[in-house]
């Protein structure tokens, strides 16, 4: 058994020139070609996205909102720019697109003439989408399209949650200037609804005016008829007078007889009408109050800022003109005074016996012509009289007839000045409770909520294990590739089984072991160096450092069991060509690089079944962060591979202690 651990004569075999040792160490860095090239020139690729050149093409007219030019596509050139996120370059469209094309640019970005017109539309009639016109092309890197699709979709996420908060603003602005309307509306409301109950105070005010001048206008109609009764009898009566005096001219005697009854007659006649034209005064009086009153509310519904109050208003100042018209003006007034006072004179001249008519009765016989003509005038006037009186009856019953209408009239206003404050008032209200609705914001608190409905949603984004970068991320892949590799070229130049051992007699395990302990002490020696090399010179920071080269020294003895029991099982020449087929198998089925679910059907079913599969999953626990049993899984499939593949390996080299002519001479070399 302590031979198997003696490995100075293969060691030695390299030792002897200079060349293989060169070779011994060639193969001790070997690895860090895929291990550690790999990682530094892919350590952090989207760093230096900012080199990749890329147009940038701003054909954006503007547009004019509220008599304001805005240039959006001007303003989001400028920042991209600025930023500089990728190399971003200024040019015009033709440019873009032939350096697309010749691959100078690896993709174009324009803004087309209408993007801003697109991005104002929100707030008019024809709202759309903005669009943002982007030209890829593969042939000059599939990569970089990919790169690119990336960076587009962070900066259309960016360019999305700022412009659409500046729509929304303007949306939010438009509403608090509704909002200032619908206040200032309110108020205009409660001050109509003010105006209207003043006007349905005024109007129930003229109904009781109206029908108080409907009242009087009765009484006085009643009392015109009265008077147009009492002119008739004064007409029948001097009528009669006449029919007595007309014979004067043949006896004078009866004369004096019938001047002392007509003195008496006169007198009740003067006492009638003076109490007549009294009463007539007193009624004339009351009219001009009337219609005093009637242009007093008319004057006020003239107050009232509304078409049908004011069309009322004029029928009151038409029924005042015609109580004017048609009552008792001063002019008749007058006659009847100046009536009253020839009645008076009459009753004096027949009555008293020492007047001058009666002092000239006896003159009168020789003047009867005369007094036959007065007395037929007298007569006149009195018909005269009667018929005025008539005329004033009726005009009065007209009047009264009005003065209902008038009643009637103003009621209707006053259900319709009812209905009109009480709309008025739910107008206010409305009004009011609406303004109350939008809410009031200042400018900073419309800007947070334009923000947020702009961009409602935020991720809140927890990585339980973050790698620091694309290299941290695919470092399991390629140091397990590399030291897969590398134990694979450890057995293109140590043999995997010695044939001094075999023909020794040694058991199986002693002559692997024989040949596995001196290419051990390489592959742990390359673990070591690429540790050192990724770690300080590369720049990663491993989660447990320890256990990360205490990891990688079993993943390469692992592997370089496997790989010499696949040489040792098939031979040099076939197992050379066996594991670089595992190799490629592995490359695309561990899961290295994309999750095993986005590749082929197949290599999803092989993942499990593959050591690389357990290499991967255990560096990146140990590198990235988050060790849990998928580390400790990954161990003791490694060591199972390591203890399985050197039983394998023993097995068959204790077969292969008998010599044949296949094995003398093979039927394949490589």
């Amino acid at each position: 058994m302590v031979a198997a651990f003696s490995f100075g004569s293969e060691l030695r075999r390299f030792s002897r020139e200079r060349l293989p040792r060169l070779a011994l160490v060639a193969i001790i860095f070997l690895p860090l070609l895929y291990g550690a090239m790999y990682l530094w020139a892919y350590w952090n690729p989207l760093d230096n996205v900012d080199r990749m050149p890329v147009a940038i093409v701003n054909s954006d007219y503007g547009a004019l909102v509220d008599g304001v030019t805005v240039r959006v596509g001007e303003q989001v050139t400028r920042e991209l720019v600025r930023r500089g996120d990728l190399g971003w370059e200024r040019v015009s469209l033709a440019e873009a697109q032939a350096g697309v094309e010749d691959g100078r640019y690896y993709f174009a970005v324009e803004f087309p003439t209408d993007f801003s017109e697109a991005v104002t539309s929100p707030s008019g009639e024809n709202p759309r989408r903005a669009v943002i016109n982007v030209t890829y092309n593969d042939a000059t890197s599939a990569i970089g399209t990919t790169i690119a699709e990336t960076a587009m979709s962070r900066i259309l996420n960016v360019l999305s949650e700022q412009i659409g908060a500046q729509a929304v603003d303007q949306v939010l602005f438009g509403l608090q200037t509704v909002r200032g309307g619908l206040v200032e509306a309110a108020d205009g409301g409660r001050q109509l609804a003010g105006g209207t109950g003043e006007l349905r105070a005024g109007v129930a005010e003229l109904d009781d005016g109206a029908n108080l001048l409907a009242t009087n206008l009765r009484t006085a109609s009643e009392g015109a008829s009265a008077l147009a009764d009492g002119t008739g009898q004064l007409s029948s009566g001097v009528d009669q007078l006449a029919e007595g005096v007309l014979p004067l001219a043949g006896g004078l005697r009866e004369l004096e007889d019938g001047a002392r009854q007509l003195g008496d007659g006169a007198i009740q006649l003067s006492q009638a009408v003076s109490l007549l034209v009294d009463q007539l005064d007193v009624l004339g009086a009351r009219q001009a109050e009337i219609t005093g009153l009637i242009q007093l509310k008319a004057d006020h519904l003239y107050a009232v800022p509304h078409p049908a109050v004011h069309d009322a208003a004029r029928e009151l100042e038409n029924l005042r003109a015609q109580i004017d018209r048609e009552g008792l003006g001063p002019n008749e007034l007058s006659d009847l005074r100046r009536l009253r006072d020839g009645a008076a004179q009459l009753a004096f001249q027949l009555g008293d016996p020492t007047s001058p008519f009666r002092t000239g009765l006896a003159l009168a016989a020789d003047g009867g012509g005369e007094l036959t003509d007065a007395i037929i005038q007298l007569r006149d006037g009195a018909n005269e009289l009667n018929a005025g009186a008539g005329e004033l009856s009726a005009g009065l019953q007209l009047l009264a007839t009005g003065g209902d209408a008038l009643v009637d009239g103003v009621g209707q206003l006053g259900a319709g000045t009812a209905q009109l404050d009480d709309g008025a008032n739910a107008l206010a209200t409305g009004l009011a409770q609406g303004a109350q609705q939008i809410p009031e914001w200042d400018q900073r608190e419309r800007a947070g909520r334009a923000e947020v409905i702009g961009g409602p949603l935020v991720l809140d984004q927890r990585n339980l294990a973050s790698a620091a970068n694309f290299g941290t991320g695919v470092a399991p892949f390629f140091i397990s590739l590399a030291l897969f590799i590398g134990g694979f070229i450890i057995w293109m130049v140590m043999r995997p089984i010695q044939t001094r051992a075999l023909a020794a007699g040694l058991g199986g395990l002693r002559t692997v072991l024989a040949s596995y302990w001196p290419a051990a002490v390489i592959s742990v020696a390359q673990g070591v160096v690429m540790y050192a090399v990724i770690r300080y010179l590369i720049g990663l920071e491993p989660s447990n450092g320890p256990g990360m080269l205490g990891f990688l020294v079993l993943t390469g003895l692992s592997f370089l069991a496997f790989t010499q029991a696949v040489f040792v099982v098939l031979g040099s020449s076939t197992a050379r060509v066996a594991v670089l087929a595992l190799l490629m198998i592995q490359l695309v089925s561990a899961g290295g690089l994309y999750p095993t679910e986005t590749t082929g059907r197949l290599f999803e079913v092989i993942h499990p079944y593959i050591p690389m599969s357990y290499s991967v999953s255990g560096l990146r626990q140990l590198i990235i962060g988050g060790a849990d049993g998928r580390l400790w899984t990954s161990v003791a499939v490694l060591v199972g591979l390591l203890v399985a593949s050197i039983a394998v390996a023993a097995i068959s080299a204790r077969r292969q202690q008998e010599w044949t002519m296949k094995r003398l001479h093979p039927a394949l070399k490589v």
